[in-house]
């Protein structure tokens, strides 16, 4: 093979790679594809459609990602949790700093409208007690989804004992009953309503 055919080869071999790299930011997130009703089943339960649901685990990860790529080692005892136009920071952070730079991370993700940062101050971020507890998590939403009287959509997040009850309804008296039913879980020893009226 001549020198320029190389070169050539060398040039579109390049380009293959640059194009074949992935986003160092995280995932895409587009605008949110939310309307301005809630929709409802058989039953009169609000659902959320898997476009919404989609949207969500998209946000969520990109805040993650940018938080971690900011500042892996600041950021370690932080989790996110997106729903509805509104981003959940639970877990702690060692400095008030800190805690300004994950919520300003989370409100530059395009189609945040809200930010709800529970983040607690500690000098020990990495601690368990900031870890979600899954299996409480996963007991509760088993819990909601089963009960017939709650109508609304809800997911939880539970750090060091407090529930955080983030979902879509369409009363403020749906949510009310969504928390009163969490609070009776043990190992719950409050809830945080983070609940959107649609």
């Amino acid at each position: 093979m001549n020198r320029p055919a190389k070169a050539l080869c060398l040039c579109f071999g390049l380009l293959g790679l640059i194009a074949c790299t992935p986003d160092q930011g995280g995932p895409t997130v587009s605008a949110p594809p939310r309307g301005g009703d809630v929709s409802v089943d058989a039953q009169g339960r609000v659902v959320r459609p898997r476009a919404e649901r989609n949207w969500d685990d998209s946000v969520g990860k990109k805040v993650q990602s940018l938080l971690i790529q900011s500042d892996r080692e600041a950021f370690k005892g932080v989790s996110v949790r997106a729903w509805d136009g509104g981003v959940l920071l639970t877990g702690a952070v060692a400095k008030p700093d800190q805690r300004r730079r994950a919520a300003e991370t989370a409100r530059s993700v395009e189609g945040v409208s809200q930010v709800f940062d529970d983040l607690v101050l500690t000098e020990n971020p990495g601690h368990p007690n900031y870890v979600p507890d899954a299996n409480l998590e996963q007991r509760i939403y088993a819990g909601l989804l089963g009960d017939d009287g709650i109508s609304g959509a809800y997911v939880i997040r539970m750090v060091n004992g407090v529930a955080f009850l983030q979902g879509t309804t369409r009363s403020r008296a749906d949510a009310e009953k969504a928390a009163d039913f969490v609070r009776g879980f043990d190992g719950v020893k409050w809830v945080v309503d983070r609940v959107s009226v649609r």
